[in-house]
């Protein structure tokens, strides 16, 4: 484990929903549940014509400490860019998670 390369500090989000103490009304919204520092590097880009508009999505490879209770229903925040998890690939002795996220996508 090289943890020199982990020096972002990201978000882990989960998305919640909570109910307003004086309307009663539910609340959805994803709420920070962690902080890991990470390795973040870009893997591949792509564009593509969706509905007469083009949009863009990038492929990146999180490196974070393991944790068991991450899923692809998390997701990650780094300096006001959110990553979708897609894949959670933990190592042989269980020290690091790979996790490949896509961020861009609209």
């Amino acid at each position: 484990m090289n943890t020199g390369r982990r020096r972002h500090p990201v978000e882990v989000q989960a998305y919640t929903s909570t109910q307003d103490p004086v309307t009663g009304e539910m609340i959805q919204g994803w709420a920070t549940i962690g902080t890991e520092w990470a390795s973040i590097e870009g893997i591949n880009g792509r564009e593509f014509l969706a509905a007469d508009a083009q949009q863009s999505a990038t492929t990146m490879r999180v490196t974070i400490g393991y944790r068991d209770d991450l899923t692809t229903a998390h997701r990650l925040a780094y300096h006001g860019k959110k990553y979708n998890l897609k894949a959670i690939l933990p190592n042989n002795t269980r020290t690091e998670l790979v996790c490949m996220c896509e961020v861009g996508l609209i």
